[in-house]
């Protein structure tokens, strides 16, 4: 295939704000306990403990107060869901915003909700003192109790996979139900500990992170059996996926980042104001890291463009904006030739890397970008007939 028939499709989408950091993380807003960070309709809501929720559109350059309604000064967790943004207070009353966080209203006391999440059409609540789990049917206006989790206390990550919902505690382990009338059954086979804090997914294998120096663990059976999966000796308060990319935010040792599904793990906190992470997120342009004394902080990284409906399993590129170099990373679904190309805005090829052969799995591909001019990158990827492209970014 020539250079002539790569073209570029849909680049006014393409050109995003970018910032002066160049491969690190940034701070941005306001020092604290960072427990609540969520992107929601095309905005980041951030929630520090004992501060005014605030919102901000331009991925956390500014922030306004979007406060009105909240009586509880003790916010800690925010999620979006059915396309509602709510609030879990730790002392106090749930709250819910229906127009993108201009206004709050009170949903009733949950009991230090930590979590909502949807799940076959119900939305579900979990709480942290209580150890409960409630669903409604009316988008949070009123919540019925689930079924008892015994020997369940501090609940924090929810999950929906393969037609259950999954619940995790810092007693208790894992527990599962499908609908909202079951009974909770415990799903723990191969975990080294039963006090479980986050829940993320790469396609079809899920992850968990553990307290108690746990570190991660992976389900290849939708959270039926557990294995090991590393970072041990670390407690893992957050995880989240990014395409083909997972993190996971400790406590006490900031980020760490794996490219082939938990085989391996890197250290990824150059920058990072505070290594205690309670909370990840991201918006397709940034990661964030909610930190448990730094408030928020963020670092670019860009995943596969919408649109591209050939796309390999995963194409995800970082640091975004780059100075120097950035690196490719490619999920393949079988052995085969790789061909990467770097195209500028007006459709022109300005690198090639060709790979023959690389196996399954998470492949890197590394580039060097110190003689191209500033400005809006496409790396192409074409294995096996099928494509993906990712956006970059050079920035001196």
């Amino acid at each position: 295939m020539t250079a002539r028939s790569f073209r570029i499709i849909a680049l006014s989408s393409l050109l995003l704000p970018v910032t002066d950091l160049i491969a690190q993380w940034q701070s941005v807003g306001v020092a604290g306990s960072a427990y609540g960070i969520e992107a929601h309709n095309g905005a980041l809501f951030a929630g520090n403990l004992g501060l005014p929720i605030q919102r901000s559109t331009d991925h956390g350059d500014t922030w306004t107060d979007a406060n009105t309604g909240i009586t509880v000064t003790s916010n800690w967790w925010l999620s979006s869901a059915q396309g509602i943004l709510f609030c879990g207070t730790q002392f106090g009353a749930a709250f819910r915003s229906t127009d993108d966080g201009a206004t709050w209203e009170n949903i009733g006391l949950l009991g230090a909700a930590r979590g909502f999440i949807e799940h076959n059409d119900t939305l579900y609540a979990c709480q942290w003192y209580s150890g409960g789990v409630d669903f409604s049917t009316d988008g949070g206006a009123t919540w019925q109790d689930t079924d008892t989790l015994i020997g369940a206390n501090g609940l924090w990550p929810m999950i929906s996979v393969n037609g259950d919902l999954l619940v995790g505690g810092q007693t208790g382990g894992v527990r599962r139900i499908t609908r909202s009338t079951d009974a909770w059954t415990s799903s723990n086979s191969g975990l080294v500990n039963t006090e479980v804090y986050s829940f993320t997914r790469v396609g079809d294998i899920l992850f968990a992170g553990l307290g108690s120096g746990g570190g991660v663990y992976r389900s290849d059976d939708f959270g039926t059996t557990w294995t090991a999966s590393g970072l041990d000796g670390n407690i893992v308060y957050a995880l989240h996926a990014m395409d083909t990319l997972l993190f996971a935010g400790t406590a006490n040792a900031g980020v760490h980042m794996s490219s082939d599904s938990g085989a391996t793990w890197t250290a990824f906190n150059t920058g990072l104001n505070d290594l205690e992470v309670a909370r990840l997120t991201s918006d397709g342009v940034y990661l964030y890291a909610g930190t448990l004394g730094g408030g928020v902080n963020r670092y670019g990284i860009s995943t596969g463009l919408d649109g591209s409906r050939e796309r390999p399993v995963g194409v995800s590129a970082f640091p975004v904006p780059c100075a120097t170099t950035f690196t490719t990373v490619v999920q393949l679904s079988g052995v085969g030739e790789v061909t990467a190309q770097l195209v500028s805005v007006t459709g022109q090829v300005v690198a090639e890397q060709r790979v023959l052969p690389m196996s399954a799995g998470a492949r890197t591909l590394t580039w060097d970008v110190t003689t191209l001019a500033p400005g809006v990158y496409i790396c192409r990827v074409v294995a096996g007939g099928r494509q993906g492209m990712v956006r970059v970014v050079v920035q001196r």
